[in-house]
């Protein structure tokens, strides 16, 4: 019996000697994977990432990419456009000194926007020779109502369908503005003097004010007619004074 007992304990000895051995060579499994390609131990340091692959487009295919997209451009680039060609036309000069001191007009929302009217008016004409002047007069026309929706807003107007109202009315006066300062200019002079009295200038004793806008405008026209169309399109012109009685202007 005692060698019996003493068989088992070496057979079990063996045994746990043996799953010992097999533990251990799992750990050691474990352990080389967790190290590098070349055996190594693995280190914390991240590496480097690789730098993207730059491609650049065969010079043929890119001229055939922009024929493809050039249709599409002006499109996109218009309401960029149309807020430097606005820009330009908010600049003008004498709104204090000529439209409200010497055409007695009061100094209102409204006649701030007439008065506007009129530049933008003189700045789409010249645009119109460009042939792609549809997107680009969209764009300032859109930058024009977008700064009276905020005049409007800013003067303390919070509902908005009364905003809206008030944008649908203006755009039929400036629609009305425009056609018959495109009718006058086109005509004579004693017809745009006639549209210029109808939405600018409504004042019955403005009659040299009048005549000076008419003035104003043809000399201007001829101004922008003079300028690149790179110069319109990226603002860089400005209006000149109005003055009353000279006929230079």
């Amino acid at each position: 019996m005692i060698r019996v007992g003493v068989a088992a304990r070496v057979s079990r000895q063996a045994w746990l000697s043996a799953a010992q051995r097999q533990a251990a060579s799992g750990r050691c499994q474990r352990a080389l994977y967790s190290t590098g390609r070349d055996g190594g131990a693995s280190s914390s340091t991240p590496k480097a990432a690789k730098a993207p692959r730059r491609y650049t487009l065969p010079e043929a295919y890119a001229n055939k990419l922009r024929q493809l997209l050039q249709p599409f451009l002006p499109r996109y680039q218009g309401p960029a456009i149309g807020r430097a060609v606005y820009g330009a036309c908010s600049a003008f000069p004498d709104y204090k000194e000529f439209w409200i001191n010497e055409c007695g007009l009061p100094d209102t929302f409204q006649t701030w926007f007439s008065t506007m009217s009129f530049y933008v008016w003189l700045a789409m004409v010249r645009v119109r020779a460009d042939p792609n002047a549809k997107h680009y007069n969209q764009g300032l026309v859109d930058s024009f109502f977008q700064d009276a929706e905020q005049k409007i807003r800013g003067s303390g107007i919070k509902s908005g369908r009364i905003v809206n109202d008030t944008l649908k009315d203006l755009v039929s006066s400036f629609k009305g503005t425009v056609m018959s300062l495109d009718e006058g200019f086109a005509r004579s002079d004693a017809a745009l003097a006639a549209a210029v009295w109808r939405n600018l200038v409504p004042v019955d004793s403005a009659v040299l004010q009048t005549a000076a806008v008419v003035r104003y405008a043809r000399a201007q026209l001829r101004t922008l007619d003079l300028c690149d169309m790179a110069q319109i399109t990226t603002g860089n012109f400005e209006f000149g004074p109005i003055r009353a009685g000279d006929s230079s202007s």
